[in-house]
């Protein structure tokens, strides 16, 4: 069903449909009545897809994650669809797995589906993948990426700060002995995030011991597994940070299972605040990453862009750290 089916039933051209769809007041009443009766006998709904194209507009954003799973990206989602609906901008969004071929497909994706910007927040990066998107003219912001903030618009994290506010709380405490369960080095997020966590050890001059730095894969079970190696290892930390906290969660299982009383015998910090920290037991000390300003500074990078309005290519956001349950002194 298409505008010609309805010009033909009312008995007029298709630039008169048009009209009168557009609300133009140059229509006759009678022969607009009689195209309004023609669409809804016809049961005709507007293709908005085929005016967009006409108009070189198509009202649509891409939104890439790394993992619906997850739970910080539903948030972010959430938050980045609720200001698109109010400037009347539709989103599709996916996820990569955390793989950069799948990343690929994704943006390949978007583009052929012609949004107008894509919202890369994800902790892996392709260069090679987002050659795909200039040359077509798509607005594109990238999550935390430095290396290419010249080329691209960029909502950078401020790890650092975060990191050297859990540490210096947990020195505070008494803390020395810091082990670090780390992310996957392929991942430019994981791979900040550590460095973010050895300058601060370094400035405060606590000591970064090799046997104390396990990897995980950013998942519950990940950080299962790297608290497992901790534990393994010839001296036991005081105090063990984690790169997310899913992993940090999945550390305190596997140091409960162990037997071991957080935080009486041991401390544990994650990153990132997710509603899950604050409900296991105990209660997950955290440095909070705020979904809510990520989203909003990615989206509005992307509509200035759209609409052709200068903006600095670089926003930011500043974790900061919540105390909760699993952190304090170290046993005597």
């Amino acid at each position: 069903m298409d505008i010609l089916h309805v010009a033909k039933r009312a008995r007029v051209s298709t630039a008169t449909v048009s009209r009168v769809l557009n609300g133009s007041n140059l229509v006759r009443p009678a022969t607009s009545e009689r195209v309004r009766r023609a669409i809804a006998e016809l049961n005709y709904v507007r293709n908005p897809n085929a005016r967009s194209l006409r108009l070189g507009r198509t009202h649509l954003f891409g939104l890439i994650v790394s993992d619906i799973k997850n739970p910080f990206f539903p948030e972010l989602i959430d938050a980045f669809e609720g200001m698109a609906a109010e400037q009347g901008i539709d989103v599709i969004f996916t996820h990569t797995n955390y793989d950069t071929v799948r990343l690929r497909s994704c943006i390949r994706r978007m583009v052929e589906r012609g949004v107008e910007g894509i919202a890369i927040m994800t902790s892996e990066m392709d260069e090679e993948a987002l050659q795909q998107v200039p040359t077509r003219g798509i607005a594109t912001v990238l999550l935390n990426q430095p290396a290419l903030q010249d080329k691209y618009r960029n909502v950078a994290v401020e790890y650092s700060e975060g990191f050297l506010e859990a540490l210096r709380h947990l020195q505070s405490l008494g803390h020395r002995e810091i082990g670090f369960i780390a992310g996957p080095s392929t991942f430019s997020s994981a791979f900040r995030r550590r460095q973010s966590w050895e300058t601060a050890m370094k400035q405060l001059r606590l000591p970064i011991r090799p046997g104390r730095v396990v990897v995980g894969d950013m998942r519950v079970e990940g950080g299962a597994n790297a608290m497992k190696g901790i534990l393994a290892g010839g001296s036991r930390p005081t105090a063990v940070l984690a790169t997310n906290d899913l992993m940090a969660i999945g550390a305190l299982h596997a140091a409960v299972s162990a037997g071991i009383r957080i935080p009486r015998e041991m401390s544990l910090c994650g990153f990132d605040d997710l509603p899950v920290s604050n409900m296991v037991v105990p209660q997950l000390t955290t440095i909070q990453l705020p979904r809510y300003e990520i989203a909003t500074h990615a989206f509005e990078a992307l509509l200035q862009a759209v609409r052709g309005e200068k903006q600095p290519p670089r926003a930011a956001v500043y974790p900061r750290l919540v105390i909760r349950k699993s952190t304090g002194p170290p046993p005597k």
